[in-house]
C-alpha cells in the first residue's frame, strides 16, 4: 500500500520510502485534522459536566505530554543504529493513536477526554521524532527542496480535504463517528510503515 503509482517522488532514488512515509503523515495527521474540526462541539455535546474550558484544559494537556516526553524519546530512538526503532515506533504511535481516538469516541466523562488527550500527547513525540528522522535521513541532499515541496503539497490538500470531510460527516453521522472514523485512518496509516522493514535502502 504506497503511492508508487501516483509518481509523486519518482525523482529520487529513496522514493519508495518517501511514498511510504508520505502516506503515513496523511493518514496519521489527517485523522487528527478530522478530530480537531468538531473536538469542541464533541466534547460540549456528549462529555457530562463539560465546556468550552474543558475543550482548553484537553488541549493543555495533549501539548503538555507532548512536551514533556519528546526529548526522552528523542534520546532512546538515538541509542539504537539504523532505522528499524523509528519504524517501529512510528508504527506503534499510529496504533496506540487510532485506539485511543476510537476509545475516545465513546466517552462519556472528562477523564475519559484528558487521558485520551495525555496518551495522543505521547503519541505525537513518538510519531513527530521518529517521522522526522526517518524522512530527512533518506533524500538527496541536491533533491531536498524539490522532496520537501512534493511532500507539503500532498499534506497541504489531504489536510484540507479532511477537514471539509469531517464537518460533513459531522453533520450527517455525529460527532462520535467523526472520533471513530479519525481513529480508524490512523490505524491503517500504521501498517504501509512496516513495509520498510524489508527496504535495503533503509
Amino acid at each position: 500500500m504506497h503511492l508508487r503509482s501516483l509518481h509523486f517522488f519518482k525523482f529520487t532514488k529513496y522514493s519508495r520510502i518517501t511514498e511510504v512515509l508520505a502516506l503515513n503523515n496523511v493518514l496519521y495527521w489527517g485523522g487528527d485534522t478530522f478530530v480537531s474540526v468538531v473536538l469542541a462541539l464533541f466534547v460540549t455535546q456528549y462529555i457530562t459536566d463539560s465546556s468550552a474550558s474543558s475543550v482548553g484544559i484537553a488541549y493543555m494537556i495533549y501539548r503538555l505530554s507532548s512536551s514533556l516526553s519528546t526529548a526522552s524519546i528523542g534520546k532512546f530512538l538515538d541509542k539504537h543504529k539504523g532505522y528499524i526503532d523509528e519504524i517501529w515506533a512510528l508504527f506503534f504511535a499510529s496504533i496506540v493513536a487510532g485506539l485511543s481516538y476510537i476509545a475516545l469516541s465513546f466517552a462519556t466523562e472528562l477523564w475519559h477526554l484528558y487521558l485520551s488527550m495525555a496518551i495522543l500527547g505521547v503519541c505525537r513525540s513518538f510519531d513527530n521524532n521518529s517521522w522526522t528522522i526517518l524522512f530527512y535521513s533518506h533524500m538527496e541532499e541536491s533533491k531536498r527542496g524539490r522532496i520537501i515541496g512534493a511532500n507539503d503539497a500532498i499534506y497541504g490538500v489531504a489536510m484540507g480535504a479532511m477537514a471539509a470531510l469531517s464537518g460533513f460527516v459531522g453533520e450527517i453521522y455525529g460527532f462520535r463517528v467523526v472520533i471513530l472514523v479519525a481513529g480508524l485512518l490512523m490505524l491503517v496509516g500504521g501498517f504501509p510503515v512496516l513495509s520498510l522493514r524489508s527496504e535495503k535502502k533503509i
